[in-house]
């Protein structure tokens, strides 16, 4: 029964979950959530605010309570405030009010002040509110706004920028005019996502803004194990006279440097001499979307160790692969969540972000995209795509393929695909049994949904098992272009799929475990040898989409494809960048009534809440395994 009640000295409210009344609770002056009691508590003091809220929530009142009155008294803490780093907003409780003052960006609920409070760049939406609503609102803080616009939207506006006039000293070589602006930005910015499209040359910008910026050194790079030999390359080529040395294992940490490049799985290792460096880059930083990852964490704490005016950036052409929220430990990294409302407050207000009946919370939605977008970029984000700047540089033409497999492979991939229904089946059969309903219930569905992450492996032998069944079309389309005096680079996933392939077309690959300079010779020759000695290199898709200028190619073939997106393009982009003369066409071959066809459309899906988030481009709907899983299986659920 939903009532409010007395008990010893406490007001008690016992009502059924809801998020929307939780949130009102919260805001009463003293409210506690008893875990025991499993009820809210909260002081006589707060006796109006209860009542109130009680009243507006339709709860029972018992006569008790209705015995007592307080008058009302007027806070002179009340209104809009800020505490230097946050805005601050404290009034008596107001159900109108509480549902406005939580659509301002960024706000969350302060439990130690019993006040809400938003990130400075929300300030527009504060002061809006508290003008709303009549509150209080310090000259300080209108002054403040005025400053704080006119910062914003000179970084929003340059994010977009294409040139600048920047000179960097003792650079070997002429940036381009969008390279210009980027370092502009992120000199400016200090703390920075270099977002820009595969291919534009995020390196170059990330050293030259070092340069750029006065007492930026000694440095630190960390990236890939793959990459860490290139950055060296890479400075060498450019600043020549910078003392640049490699972290190549957990031994021996260098000395005398001015960079120091080490890869992400050494960073832990290395943490403490990581320490109060005056420069950070993370590279391809995407690798720390995950908040609980040790590598994550150690690159957290190293940039935290960053002076207040020291450089920090990030780069990586896919900052998102799937979701908003995996944005999150990456501005962490570059200091600057909390002007997105902190952790729970970006989930909250970018990832549909909600807790489910059994306790879980679910971060894999999305929400406010253009928002988000837009405040990436008055903050700490520049993007520009190859179309926006490389106008010279011809697009890419997509071109998925459907193919007839194998009569063996079909019938090897059916008997497989059979197998993992016959699973799913008897999975629904016991979850019904558990659950006390049917297994066509819309609870047990939701359940084997739920589990979608578990059926990987499965879903992951059907993807193989398909590429072998195809593998003639494969060969027919390979060899169409390799006598026509077309170079491929060919994409797979599975390691016997790359060795077979890589076997037959002159055992030229790039995969994981390979050393890094066995992988730089495998390079150089599919790039310098002709067409005749080198027609083909394979890759494995995880292992070598980050990092390699493969420009001699204009034909990308994927044989299988990703669960993502971001991995596709990733992997086309090693031939589509700067260097490239002629169009590059991603062919995806498609095997006919298999996973092939299912795994396309939900990448397809993806793309359009990815590049909302990234860009800023209209989104549609987003899917992801589960709905894979189902839209695979579940007619024959039933």
């Amino acid at each position: 029964m939903t009532s409010l009640r007395l008990e010893d000295d406490h007001l008690v409210l016992d009502f059924p979950y809801d998020p929307q009344q939780v949130a009102e609770v919260k805001a009463i002056k003293g409210a506690k959530w008893d875990k025991v009691a499993r009820v809210w508590r909260a002081p006589m003091t707060s006796l109006n605010e209860v009542r109130e809220f009680a009243e507006a929530n339709g709860l029972h009142i018992e006569a008790d309570v209705l015995l007592f009155t307080l008058p009302r008294h007027k806070n002179s803490a009340r209104g809009v405030g800020t505490d230097g780093k946050w805005l601050t907003m404290n009034f008596s409780y107001d159900r109108v009010m509480i549902q406005s003052v939580k659509q301002i960006p960024g706000v969350t609920w302060d439990r130690k002040t019993m006040a809400w409070r938003a990130p400075m760049t929300s300030i527009a939406d504060v002061v809006k509110w508290g003008d709303t609503f009549k509150q209080e609102i310090p000259d300080s803080v209108r002054q403040m706004l005025d400053e704080v616009n006119s910062s914003l939207t000179e970084l929003k506006d340059a994010s977009r920028m294409v040139d600048a006039e920047v000179v960097v000293t003792g650079l070997q070589g002429e940036l381009l005019p969008y390279q210009r602006a980027g370092v502009a930005y992120a000199a400016k910015a200090l703390r920075t996502f270099i977002a820009d499209e595969m291919g534009l040359g995020k390196t170059l910008q990330a050293m030259a803004t070092i340069e750029y910026v006065w007492d930026s050194y000694p440095a630190v790079v960390v990236c890939p194990a793959t990459l860490v030999l290139n950055w060296k390359a890479e400075y060498n080529r450019w600043l020549p006279h910078r003392t640049v040395k490699v972290v190549t294992d957990r031994k021996e940490f260098p000395s005398d440097y001015d960079v120091v490049v080490i890869g992400y799985s050494n960073i832990t290792a290395w943490e403490k001499q990581l320490l109060n460096h005056k420069s950070y880059v993370f590279d391809e930083s995407h690798y720390c979307k995950t908040p609980k990852a040790q590598r994550t964490k150690s690159a957290i704490k190293i940039a935290r160790s960053a002076p207040k005016n020291g450089i920090v950036l990030c780069l990586t052409g896919t900052p998102v692969t799937n979701r908003p929220a995996e944005y999150a430990s990456q501005l962490n990294i570059l200091g600057k969540l909390d002007k997105f409302g902190g952790e729970w407050g970006f989930y909250r207000r970018y990832c549909g972000a909600f807790k489910d009946k059994w306790g879980q919370w679910h971060l894999d939605g999305h929400s406010n995209l253009d928002e988000l977008n837009d405040k990436l970029r008055s903050t700490c984000y520049i993007r520009r795509t190859k179309e926006q700047v490389l106008t010279e540089l011809p697009p890419v033409v997509h071109d998925p393929v459907l193919v007839d497999g194998t009569g063996a492979g079909i019938k090897e991939y059916k008997k497989a695909e059979a197998d993992i229904v016959k699973y799913l089946v008897e999975r629904a059969k016991e979850i019904a049994a558990e659950l006390g309903l049917s297994p066509k219930s819309a609870a047990v569905i939701a359940k084997i949904k739920a589990e979608s992450n578990q059926h990987l492996v499965r879903l992951s032998v059907l993807r193989r098992l398909a590429a072998k069944a195809k593998m003639p079309a494969i060969h027919e389309w390979v060899e169409s272009r390799v006598a026509e005096g077309r170079k491929v680079v060919i994409a797979a996933h599975h390691r016997d799929i790359v060795d077979e392939l890589a076997l037959k077309y002159g055992n030229l690959r790039i995969q994981g475990g390979m050393d890094i300079t066995d992988v730089e010779e495998q390079k150089r020759k599919f790039m310098t040898l002709s067409c005749e000695e080198a027609p083909v290199i394979v890759l494995s898709i995880q292992a070598a989409k980050t990092g390699h200028n493969l420009q001699v190619a204009q034909d990308v073939l994927f044989v299988e494809l990703p669960w993502t997106p971001a991995d596709v393009d990733q992997t086309y982009s090693r031939c589509h960048r700067l260097g490239q003369k002629s169009s590059v066409t991603a062919t995806y071959l498609l095997c006919d009534g298999t996973i092939d066809e299912e795994i396309y459309s939900l990448i397809e899906r993806k793309r359009n809440v990815v590049n909302q988030a990234v860009d800023g481009s209209p989104a549609g709907e987003e899917a992801e395994l589960s709905e894979l899983v189902m839209n695979l299986f579940a007619d024959r659920l039933e």
